[in-house]
């Protein structure tokens, strides 16, 4: 299986979440992490589900019906199997998903999905992103969390080098120039380390030297 990986906005859009067990429960923290709208599908819902059904953080449903799948091209499908009467429902879902071209995630058989959610080391706007595509995501889990502590510190790193990105933008220097002025910034091996130790001063000072013959102007936020 050969996948594209892409970032997506879920911003204010309907994704479908049908279970809630284990399974369901970290996708449905993914979902609501990115800002989605989530239809939550479970006959037996736990008290935590409840409250966020009560809180209006998401629309729970005891029964599914096939109009759900009209809201929208996104569906998750965490349901347990377990007993033949399920099982027959969870494939019955998954046909009616793939028949209408929706995006299907399985958490059952990645075979049978379209998409699949990653494991993600996060320091926002930093992302780095680990996927098996489905195959082993525990150990997609473990390498995310190594390199979460192998990359500390980049989201601090990312902010600043967006403060700093319209400067080299607006210093009339050709493209090239920018070009390298980017790659300088961005290969620095100390860049991060006087973020997170707070040595504004010594920041400031490499950050010019990087950037001669330009300056940060004054009072620029480090």
């Amino acid at each position: 299986m050969r996948l594209l990986s892409v970032g997506l906005d879920f911003t204010g859009r309907w994704a479908l979440l049908i279970g809630a067990g284990a399974v369901g429960r970290r996708k449905l923290a993914a979902l609501l992490e990115a800002g989605a709208k989530v239809r939550v599908v479970e006959p037996n819902p736990a008290p935590w589900l409840l409250e966020l059904a009560s809180e209006g953080l998401v629309l729970l449903e005891k029964e599914f019906l096939e109009p759900f799948l009209d809201d929208g091209p996104w569906v998750f499908l965490a349901a347990k199997g377990g007993d033949e009467t399920n099982e027959r429902e969870v494939a019955r879902i998954a046909g009616l998903a793939k028949r209408r071209g929706l995006w299907l995630n399985s958490a059952r058989s990645p075979k049978e999905s379209d998409f699949f959610l990653p494991a993600v080391a996060s320091d926002e706007p930093f992302r780095l992103t680990v996927s098996t595509g489905g195959s082993a995501p525990a150990l997609a889990a473990k390498v995310a969390k190594d390199l979460k502590a192998a990359y500390q510190g980049y989201g601090a790193l990312c902010r600043l080098l967006a403060r700093v990105r319209p400067i080299v933008l607006a210093s009339g220097w050709p493209e090239a120039d920018r070009r390298r002025a980017f790659q300088a910034l961005a290969e620095d091996p100390k860049l991060a380390g006087l973020i997170q130790t707070g040595e504004a001063d010594l920041l400031r000072e490499r950050l010019n030297g990087l950037l001669a013959p330009l300056s940060l102007p004054e009072g620029f936020p480090l």
